[in-house]
This record gives structure tokens, C-alpha cells and sequence, in this order.
């Protein structure tokens, strides 16, 4: 029994940690970037969504209703021309809106991925890399709810 009890404890100490174990410090990170993508949207904040968007490199993806009803899936390869669109709102929402983070997963302390419930109209998965110690998102896809 005692060999039994050894064995385990040295199976799990020697077993790789698991995906959702990181620092807090990172968690922190990540947050702040989402909520910079949110906020900035919402602000019309070139400054927090430059700081919350890998620009130069991420993508966005999302699927949105034709006139005549049907799904389409459109996609935006240019994250800067995207950031300059939502930067150049002359009537944003307001940083006041209401959107949460609904799910957090980050793996091996350089990739993560968040799904975020923005304003009672859109999910977002979001897929965000740690770049030379910073999180930066680099990819977004969305529905609408």
C-alpha cells in the first residue's frame, strides 16, 4: 500500500503541469489587453487598441447575416485598416458598455485564448500571443449573439 502511495505522489510531481496553471502576472496581462480591445473599441481609442492588437500581423473573422438572411463569413486581414475604422468613430458606444470575459485558457505562458461577451450583441474568441513579454492579440473571431 505504501509502494502504491509512493507511486502516485511521484507520478503526479513529475507530471507536466497542466494547461490553465499560470501566473498571475500573465492572467493580468491578458486581461488588460482584452479590455483594451473592448474599451478602445468603444472609446474610439487608437492608443489602447494599438496596444491590444498585434496590428501589422493579426487577422479578424466573423460571421454576420446577408441581406436576405443567410450566414456569411467575412474576414479582415488588415488589422491596422480595422483599428484606423474603429479609431475614426466619430459617435462611439462609450467606454461604459457592458462585455466580460466569459472563459480564459492560456498554454505554456506564451499562448492564451479568451472568449469574451461584448455588449449583449457579440462573442468573441480571441487568440492572443506573448510577443518579447507582451500579450497581444492576433486573431479575433466573432458571431453575433
Amino acid at each position: 500500500m505504501k509502494l502504491l502511495i509512493i507511486l502516485a505522489v511521484t507520478v503526479l510531481a513529475l507530471a507536466p503541469a497542466r494547461a490553465d496553471d499560470h501566473k498571475p502576472a500573465d492572467k493580468a496581462a491578458i486581461e488588460a489587453a482584452v479590455w483594451d480591445y473592448f474599451h478602445g473599441q468603444g472609446e474610439a481609442s487608437a492608443e489602447r487598441l494599438n496596444r491590444a492588437f498585434a496590428g501589422d500581423h493579426a487577422a479578424m473573422v466573423g460571421v454576420l447575416k446577408n441581406d436576405d438572411g443567410s450566414d456569411a463569413i467575412r474576414s479582415w486581414k488588415d488589422m491596422n485598416e480595422v483599428i484606423a475604422n474603429w479609431s475614426a468613430n466619430d459617435n462611439p458606444p462609450g467606454g461604459e458598455r457592458d462585455g466580460e470575459i466569459v472563459h480564459m485558457n492560456i498554454v505554456d505562458s506564451r499562448i492564451a485564448t479568451v472568449m469574451f461577451r461584448s455588449t449583449d450583441r457579440f462573442y468573441d474568441a480571441l487568440t492572443l500571443a506573448k510577443v518579447n513579454g507582451q500579450w497581444k492579440i492576433i486573431a479575433k473571431g466573432f458571431v453575433r449573439q
